[in-house]
């Protein structure tokens, strides 16, 4: 009930023009009440899971992540190949799906382009369009915004180059009816230079300690990603995490032999004190000292004086001690397809469009205006899953 709460509620957002916006209860009910078996489905395949600890992503607002025991991205999608390949499927790389096909007002296949530009024609008794949003295509981004004020050119995203929106352009060919396009989540906490998000360390953020280029802190860590977002925004747009040598030790997907080349390249900060740290990243060292000082005592208290921060772990007061530079970047693009609770997508006339499903972020509807953090494998997962069960009941 809390994570269909948190979805509902968490998602509904105001434009720039005033248009208010909150998710279809509908689709936020069927995700919420299947998520968890995708996790028991991802298990079954063969997925391992870190049983002992449940995680809080960045903007979760509450405790409910499953980590894979392997890197994130890997753990997942050597399982899924494994299993397609097993049962005789076929993945096409590089090759790109240029249009649907269509007979009878019915989706029947598309039309696909290799990279020497030869045609590919798959004929199929169903279409499920799962692309990505468009958070790597800055031209789509700029046009659809009505959430930001400004989005730089050159502001990074977490994305893979390949995320454009040719989903949603394959969709719109069909007449399909888009929803919520105007909002744009960033991702506060991206490495500066390239967006990725797994660059530094990346700890849970009821670990780490957001400061500004003073060294001091300027919000609840634990907060929604647009609040973060916004926040280190109007700080300057670049801040630090900070960590120590215990709060090292729970970052995402990084090694040692990680952290060590990034401090040499650096792009990451060590120090055996806090004072140190601050001189290395242009910081009044006493700042920085009151800061972590205040912080280490509302940890102590349970209860954050200044910022109302929720989930504490863990003190920071074993050196090393580290800053990670950070600035907000492109993330998750909540606009796009307009479905049911069936994965169908459906046209401007609010009608089925026969044999096109949609799943994951080529769809909206679901977090309406801001996703909360470790909704989207949630989501890609079980849409994904409720596609293939619709169609295995619809299609002969």
């Amino acid at each position: 009930m809390l994570h269909e709460i948190q979805t509902y509620v968490g998602g509904k957002r105001t434009d720039l023009n005033g248009n208010e916006i909150h998710g279809s209860y509908p689709l936020v009910k069927e995700l919420v009440d299947n998520a968890l078996d995708s996790v028991k489905w991802l298990k079954d395949l063969g997925v391992k899971f870190d049983d002992s600890q449940v995680t809080m992503p960045v903007g979760a607002l509450w405790r409910r992540g499953h980590k894979p025991v392997e890197p994130m991205g890997y753990a997942y999608i050597h399982v899924l190949g494994d299993w397609i390949n097993a049962h005789g499927a076929t993945i096409l790389t590089e090759t790109r799906a240029k249009h649907l096909l269509m007979k009878d007002n019915k989706i029947v296949g598309i039309e696909a382009e290799k990279n020497d530009g030869s045609k590919v024609i798959v004929y199929a008794k169903a279409v499920v369009l799962a692309s990505g949003g468009f958070g790597a295509n800055m031209k789509m981004v700029q046009k659809y915004n009505t959430y930001w004020k400004h989005i730089d050119d050159d502001m990074p995203t977490t994305n893979s180059p390949a995320i454009t929106g040719d989903g949603i352009g394959l969709g719109e060919e069909a007449n399909a009816d888009l929803i919520g396009m105007g909002f744009i989540q960033l991702m506060p906490v991206s490495d500066p230079k390239t967006g990725e998000l797994f660059t530094g360390l990346q700890t849970p953020p009821e670990n780490y300690i957001m400061v500004n280029k003073d060294g001091k802190r300027f919000v609840n860590e634990f907060a929604e990603r647009d609040t973060l977002a916004k926040a280190a925004i109007a700080n300057g747009g670049l801040f630090y995490l900070i960590a120590d040598d215990k709060i090292k030790a729970t970052a995402y997907n990084t090694t040692q032999e990680s952290i060590d080349a990034q401090v040499k390249a650096g792009t990451l900060y060590r120090a055996n004190t806090l004072a140190e740290l601050a001189k290395q990243i242009g910081m009044k060292p006493e700042l920085l000292e009151e800061t972590i000082r205040k912080y280490n005592s509302y940890v102590d208290k349970g209860k954050d004086l200044e910022f109302g921060k929720s989930a504490f772990n863990l003190k920071c007061e074993v050196a090393p001690f580290y800053a990670t530079p950070r600035k907000p970047a492109i993330h998750h693009t909540m606009g796009g397809l307009k479905i049911d609770t069936k994965a169908h997508v459906i046209d401007k006339d609010d009608k089925v469009i026969k044999g096109l499903y949609a799943a994951g972020e080529v769809a909206g509807g679901i977090h309406a205006g801001n996703r909360l953090g470790g909704n989207s494998l949630a989501d890609i997962f079980t849409f994904g899953r409720v596609a293939a069960n619709t169609i295995s009941e619809e299609v002969e």
